[in-house]
């Protein structure tokens, strides 16, 4: 009989602990019902082997078979390539905005302005064109043209100089998340040593982390059979095995203007393999192509608008006379000669021959003219010749569709982007309809557990006078 009843005083006291695990698991979850990442964990309750005793098959009360995390695997990979594509399109996005404010309608000194304001200038001097006050803004006004180049030429420089420090912060970034996650694999891989022991708090910040390495650049993943997770980058290369991980390096690179390429190079820093073309995704990708595609091209533009300008220019300025002291002669250039197209628009200024004296300007076709414009009027023609393209499109066009064109390129990525947001939003509910912790569902298995462990201490108060019951009648 005392057996019996101690029997069932350890099915009481084994009630209490599983009933302690539940309360301990649901103030984890109600604790954390606001951390990123966190997935509702639960209680697993087993039935114990039943027992035979005196023919009579007894049950053995229960026991906590383990703590789980409610967690979809499908999903969470669902919302890692998402997050890939939202990180390319976001990187993209964020890099092209900074392009904006260069070619700003409401700048007062854009290049489109500026040309207006010089050809405008250069009407005023084919009506009159021996007036001094006339000469002096005409030359003020090619030199504010050659500003504008200027300026525009050294705002993209520095906007690839900014993105290509967004690159070596995202590199630095990367590794950061490859060293947490390798840590992570070791620290899970100790902790689920045990059988049946599920590091659900561990493996909820390696998903984060993947998370937001999947947003930073392309990979590919898979967890083996000890739980570890392994991490394949651009172009297949092992980013993390186990405790091992290869490391990105940002480095200068001499076919790029010095720019930073992205090397992964293994722990022994043997190998190294160049993967910034390589990459699929991720926000550095993204920065990538604005850095060495988007920024370049307009830079050659700007170059070739100054460099056209130049060129056409001069070739018409160099058949006309001056006045005064260059009534007689002929030859002079108007800009500078370029001498380097890279560096056509940094380098655009008006002529040091005209800096000297606005007597040089030469808009005369034959010397000793006073009043004679007709080189003045060619030029003029050149605001609406087709020098661009082959002969297609006027300087004002061309400066047009390089403007244009950023901005259909900021509007397309801008949808795109929003579109991922949305796709990333959506699988990001599904998540939290899954591992997302209700305040009310946890208030409710707490009202439970509490129940419960009312229940079970009265069981094993009730064994306890039924004991001392029998102790007194063999007293």
């Amino acid at each position: 009989m005392a057996g019996g009843l101690y029997h069932t005083l350890n099915i009481g006291e084994q009630a209490l602990y599983v009933t302690r695990q539940g309360v301990d698991t649901t103030s984890h979850n109600i604790a954390n019902a606001n951390t990123e990442g966190y997935s509702r964990q639960r209680v697993n309750v087993r039935a114990r082997d039943p027992q035979l005793y005196h023919g009579v098959v007894l049950g053995s009360g229960s026991y906590v078979k383990d703590i789980t995390r409610s967690h979809n695997q499908f999903v969470e990979r669902q919302i890692n390539r998402a997050h890939q594509l939202k990180g390319e399109t976001t990187g993209r996005f964020n890099s092209l905005k900074g392009f904006e404010p260069i070619f700003s309608p409401e700048l007062s000194a854009g290049i489109n302005d500026e040309v207006t304001n010089f050809f405008n200038a250069l009407g005023d001097l084919a009506t009159n064109p021996d007036d001094i006050a006339i000469r002096t803004a005409a030359r003020e006004a090619g030199r504010n043209l050659g500003v504008a180049f200027q300026r525009v030429d050294r705002d993209l420089r520095q906007r690839r100089v900014d993105l290509d420090d967004v690159v070596k912060q995202g590199v630095a970034d990367v590794n950061s998340h490859l060293q947490a996650i390798s840590k992570l694999n070791q620290q899970i891989q100790e902790t689920e040593v045990t059988p049946g022991a599920f590091a659900n708090d561990l493996r909820d910040q390696r998903d984060l982390m993947m998370r937001e390495l999947t947003e930073k650049i392309e990979v590919n993943y898979y967890e083996d059979e000890f739980g570890n997770v392994c991490v394949r980058g651009p172009d297949d290369i092992t980013l993390v095995d186990r405790g091992v991980i290869t490391e990105l390096q940002a480095v200068s690179s001499e076919s790029n203007d010095g720019f930073m390429d992205i090397i992964a190079a293994d722990p022994n820093g043997i190998h190294k393999r160049n993967i910034t073309r390589k990459m699929e995704g991720g926000t550095l990708k993204g920065v990538v192509d604005v850095r060495d595609n988007i920024a370049t091209d307009l830079m050659t533009k700007n170059n070739e608008m100054a460099y056209r300008m130049a060129t056409s220019f001069n070739a018409i300025h160099q058949t006309g006379y001056g006045i005064k002291d260059y009534n007689e002669t002929t030859g002079r250039n108007f800009f500078k000669p370029v001498e380097n197209f890279e560096f056509a628009a940094r380098d655009f200024d008006i002529s040091d021959e005209l800096s000297e004296s606005i007597e040089a300007i030469s808009i005369a076709s034959s010397p000793l003219a006073i009043g004679d414009n007709v080189v003045g009027n060619q030029i003029l023609e050149l605001k609406d010749a087709k020098i661009f393209e082959n002969g297609k499109t006027s300087f004002i066009d061309f400066y047009g569709g390089m403007v244009g064109g950023l901005g259909i390129e900021i509007n397309r990525v801008q949808h795109l982007k929003e579109a991922n947001d949305v796709v990333v939003a959506d699988l990001q509910a599904q998540r939290e309809s899954i591992s997302g912790v209700s305040l009310d569902e946890e208030a409710i298995n707490l009202m439970k557990w509490q129940s419960n462990f009312t229940a079970s201490s009265k069981v094993i108060t009730t064994v306890d006078e039924m004991i001392e019951t029998v102790l007194g009648m063999k007293r």
